[in-house]
C-alpha cells in the first residue's frame, strides 16, 4: 500500500512539473532566411504559458549573446501577446557576431530553465573580420565628454588667431575659378563701359561687383552717387553724360590685375 501511495505521489509531482514547463521559440523576421556576420536583424522570442509575468527577468536578455552567435543589441518591445496573454513576446534586434552558431540556448526564469532552439537561420561567415562587432548602445562620461570638446574648441581658437593670416591666404587659394571669372567679366564691361545703358547697367548690377572689389574706394560711391542724381532723368545733357564718365573714369580699371 504505501509502495502503490509512493508510485501515486511521484506521478503526482512529475505530472505537475511537465505542467509547469515554459516552452520557448526563436524566431527571426519573416523576409530572413541568411544573414552573415555582422548584419543587423530583427527577431521575436515568445514563452508560454507564463501566467503574471516578470517582465523584469526578460529584459536581462537584452546586451546577451544567444546561441553564441546573436547579440541582443536592442529591445524594441516586451509584453503579453496580443491574442493570447500567457504568452510572452519580446521583438529585439540582434547583430550577428558568430557563424558558430550553438543549437540550444538555456534562459533561467525564476526556478524555470527555458530552452531556446536557433532554428535554421543561416549565417554566412565573413572572410576579413575584426574579433569585436559593434554595439549599438554605448555609455559615455558626459563631463568627460564636454571637457573634450571645450579643449578642442580652445584648441582651434588659439590656433586660428595665430595663424589667421596663413588661414586667410589659404582660404583665397581656395576659392573656386568663378571668382577669377566674374571678376574678368566686370573687368571687361568697366572697360568698355562708355553709353549711358552701360553705366545704367553697371549700377543695377552694383550688389554684385561691389563684393569683388580687391580695394573700395571712395571714388565707387561717388559715381554710383552720381549716376543715381541722373538716371531717372529722360534724356542726358552733355552736362549730365561728361559729369557721369568723369566721375567712372576714376574708377574704370578697379579690376585690373
Amino acid at each position: 500500500m504505501k509502495l502503490l501511495c509512493s508510485l501515486i505521489l511521484i506521478f503526482i509531482t512529475s505530472f505537475n512539473v511537465q505542467a509547469q514547463a515554459i516552452n520557448g521559440e526563436f524566431k527571426p523576421a519573416d523576409t530572413i532566411s541568411q544573414v552573415k556576420e555582422g548584419d543587423l536583424f530583427e527577431a521575436t522570442l515568445r514563452f508560454w504559458p507564463i501566467e503574471n509575468a516578470d517582465m523584469g527577468q526578460f529584459k536581462k536578455l537584452e546586451k546577451q549573446v544567444l546561441f553564441n552567435a546573436y547579440y541582443m543589441a536592442q529591445i524594441l518591445s516586451l509584453a503579453p501577446s496580443d491574442n493570447n496573454a500567457d504568452v510572452v513576446e519580446l521583438r529585439a534586434l540582434f547583430i550577428v557576431k558568430s557563424s558558430k552558431v550553438q543549437p540550444v540556448f538555456n534562459f533561467k526564469y525564476n526556478e524555470n530553465v527555458i530552452q531556446l532552439s536557433a532554428g535554421a537561420l543561416k549565417i554566412d561567415e565573413l572572410k576579413n573580420k575584426s574579433d569585436n562587432f559593434f554595439i549599438l548602445d554605448q555609455s559615455v562620461n558626459t563631463s568627460k565628454l564636454w571637457m573634450i570638446v571645450a579643449v578642442i574648441i580652445l584648441l582651434l581658437v588659439v590656433v586660428a588667431v595665430i595663424k589667421r593670416q596663413s588661414i586667410k591666404t589659404f582660404i583665397l587659394k581656395l576659392r573656386p575659378d568663378q571668382l577669377k571669372k566674374a571678376r574678368r567679366h566686370y573687368d571687361e564691361l568697366f572697360r568698355s563701359a562708355d553709353k549711358r545703358s552701360d553705366f545704367e547697367h553697371l549700377y543695377k548690377e552694383k550688389e554684385k561687383w561691389m563684393p569683388l572689389l580687391t580695394i573700395k574706394a571712395p571714388a565707387h560711391l561717388e559715381f554710383l552717387k552720381t549716376l543715381n542724381q541722373h538716371q531717372f532723368k529722360k534724356d542726358w545733357h552733355n552736362e549730365e553724360y561728361a559729369e557721369v564718365r568723369a566721375s567712372f573714369d576714376i574708377i574704370r580699371r578697379s579690376f585690373e590685375q
